[in-house]
């Protein structure tokens, strides 16, 4: 539902997401004797509550995760997209889980319901200034999922094996990949080196990546060594950036 609008300058916006119009009329009626604010539009599901937020533009969105057939916190990403609003999770959840992924996907801050209303009304606050509204252990949990979403993965056998080859081997490897229908001797002069030299340089190559000959080098390489240009690479893969 879109409200009327007559925002004073100081007023903060607020949208209401939430399955229960019980909790929205409740939520409504708390806030709206608070001059600080201005429930600018209330919503019931996803579809609804995107369509009001793009419309109502609010500075802040209340949201309850839990809609019913809806999974609320896949939405936050396009409210955040679409209004430059801050999200508040107001739910009744005890789900830690629930809880790091709705911060994780844009949330600012996580308030249960079992909390009081002065509670969301400072949050409110705080998150329009621009602070987190997050507990110590929260916050702990989240930092812990970032760092480990952004350590180094473990490599494959495989791709420890490729980091042995030096760099004029893993030329060579790149060379057999793109000119596989050419012989050595047409390769050793696109790498502007003698025949002799390139067969050497695959002696070591196949000893180090466990290969036998050519053919058996030329799989292992477009399965496990990325390209400096995909779009020239033979066995070219999704995985190729």
């Amino acid at each position: 539902m879109l409200m009327n609008s007559s925002k004073s300058p100081d007023q903060i916006k607020v949208q209401l997401i939430d399955p229960h119009q019980i909790t929205l009329w409740g939520i409504k009626q708390l806030l709206a004797g608070d001059k600080r604010f201005e429930i600018c539009a209330t919503a019931s599901n996803s579809i609804e509550a995107l369509k009001l937020a793009i419309s109502s533009k609010p500075d802040i969105i209340v949201l309850e995760p839990d809609l019913h057939e809806e999974d609320g916190i896949e939405i936050i990403p396009t409210l955040i997209d679409k209004t430059k609003a801050k999200v508040i999770i107001y739910t009744g959840s005890r789900s830690s889980k629930i809880h790091d992924q709705a911060v994780v996907k844009g949330a600012r801050g996580v308030i249960n319901k079992t909390e009081s209303i002065d509670t969301l009304v400072k949050a409110i606050e705080k998150i329009h200034g621009g602070e987190l509204w997050l507990n110590r252990n929260a916050t702990s949990r989240i930092l812990l999922q970032i760092a480990q979403a952004n350590s180094p993965k473990e490599l494959s056998s495989e791709q420890k094996r490729l980091k042995t080859l030096t760099s004029k081997e893993e030329k060579v490897t790149r060379a057999i990949q793109l000119y596989s229908e050419k012989t050595l001797k047409d390769i050793a002069e696109t790498l502007h080196i003698s025949e002799h030299t390139l067969r050497n340089h695959l002696a070591s190559i196949y000893d180090k990546l466990g290969v036998r000959n050519r053919l058996e080098l030329y799989v292992f390489c477009g399965k496990f060594q990325k390209t400096d240009n995909p779009n020239m690479h033979p066995k070219r893969r999704s995985s190729d950036k």
